[in-house]
């Protein structure tokens, strides 16, 4: 059963992690670093008024291979992960590409020598300045054995791709029968529980769903039936979060579980509100966690 950290005792309980996409967006106009920082720190500011520590994807693709592995980011990233925030290696490699040595049309991801490079050589720059991962998360939800065992050999022992329903062939996305709240995999066959304590695996944090649909709001991006920012509604946001809270009351067992938000958005004023109203309305009946309190 999925633990917090020590010395609560309050059960059930239902848990929210923050998963906060920092991409630039869209992918084919990059905005300048002052820009691109002024929005991650207005998302810092709603996250830490709301008592939210985040998991903050750091970005690696085809287009921005090194960007946001260097100053100025670096910096912010140091900050970020010594005032109770975590840091998420998240590769995009089509949508911020194609690498150039691409043959074919198939998800990226498939190609193991080429994701063995990416993760190696991010995980190298990060830890050349002092920085590590905390977690990995694959865009569109893709995730393969291949990476799971990369992942794992990199010290990274934590993913959150998961999108419970989803089965996505062409983005390495399959999590249609994944368990609805964290939980330890193993990375050749990771919809299945196993003890925390099994040799090598990795904690599974999924995306709340309220288990209908699942519904998209454009292709290949979940819609209001998860907990998605930019991309549902306060009322849909609200409406998840309480299944998950019922869920955690009926099985007498605690949940936890991760909502994503994208920094893209930041500054656009109704956005803003309606992660602000998110955040409030989850704070009345759970709580936030950093991925690195959880377990399983």
């Amino acid at each position: 059963m999925p633990a917090v950290e020590p010395g609560n005792v309050l059960m059930p309980e239902a848990c929210l992690v923050i998963n906060v996409d920092t991409d630039p967006d869209p992918a084919s106009v990059p905005q300048d670093d002052g820009s691109l920082l002024a929005k991650y720190r207005r998302m810092r500011e709603i996250l830490e008024a709301a008592g939210a520590p985040g998991a903050w994807c750091v970005l690696t693709g085809p287009i921005c291979r090194t960007r946001f592995l260097e100053e100025p980011f670096v910096s912010f990233w140091r900050d970020l992960r010594s005032t109770g925030h975590s840091l998420v290696l998240h590769a995009e490699e089509d949508l911020y590409g194609p690498p150039p040595d691409k043959q074919g049309t198939a998800c990226s991801y498939l190609n193991a020598p080429h994701m063995q490079t990416v993760i190696r050589e991010a995980v190298g720059r990060m830890g050349a300045q002092g920085l590590a991962f905390d977690a990995w998360r694959g865009g569109y939800h893709g995730f393969t054995p291949q990476i799971g065992h990369m992942i794992r050999a990199a010290g990274i022992g934590i993913e959150l791709s998961c999108g419970p329903g989803i089965e996505w062939p062409e983005k390495a996305a399959a999590w249609q029968r994944a368990p609805l709240s964290a939980y330890a995999m193993l990375p050749d066959d990771p919809q299945t529980p196993v003890p925390p304590d099994t040799a090598c695996a990795l904690l599974e944090i999924p995306f709340a769903w309220d288990g209908t649909g699942p519904r998209l709001s454009r292709p290949f991006v979940i819609g209001d039936s998860y907990m998605i920012n930019e991309f549902s509604t306060l009322e849909a946001n609200c409406r998840v979060w309480d299944a998950i809270v019922a869920r955690a009351a009926g099985t007498r067992e605690r949940h936890i579980v991760s909502m994503i938000t994208h920094t893209f958005a930041m500054g656009q004023a109704d956005i803003e509100n309606r992660l602000i109203d998110t955040l409030a309305h989850v704070g009345r009946s759970g709580r936030f966690i950093d991925i690195r309190a959880v377990t399983a």
